[in-house]
């Protein structure tokens, strides 16, 4: 499983989760000597890696999650876009 440090904080486009899973793929196919990508899916299953957008999708909403209950002042400033941006995640899945 891959580490998505930080990345629940950006806005990523299609093309960056394309290349994350394209590295996770990779690195199975070397570890595992193959060339096929349904062993490396199934590889992936039962390790029970995720795609990057899942993996980081769930991040972000634990993130969101307890971003919008701080009670810092300046965290107060955002917490409305906190409240949209987790609305919107959560109609993603």
């Amino acid at each position: 499983m891959f580490s998505p440090y930080g990345l629940e904080a950006c806005s990523l486009r299609e093309y960056q989760y394309k290349s994350i899973n394209y590295v996770i793929s990779s690195t199975f196919r070397k570890i595992f000597n193959t060339r096929s990508q349904e062993t490396v899916d199934v590889r992936l299953e039962m390790f029970g890696c995720l795609q990057a957008e899942r993996t980081i999708a769930i991040r972000k909403l634990k993130f969101l999650n307890k971003f919008s209950v701080l009670h810092n002042a300046v965290c107060r400033v955002f917490v409305a876009i906190a409240k949209t941006e987790l609305e919107s995640c959560c109609t993603d899945f």
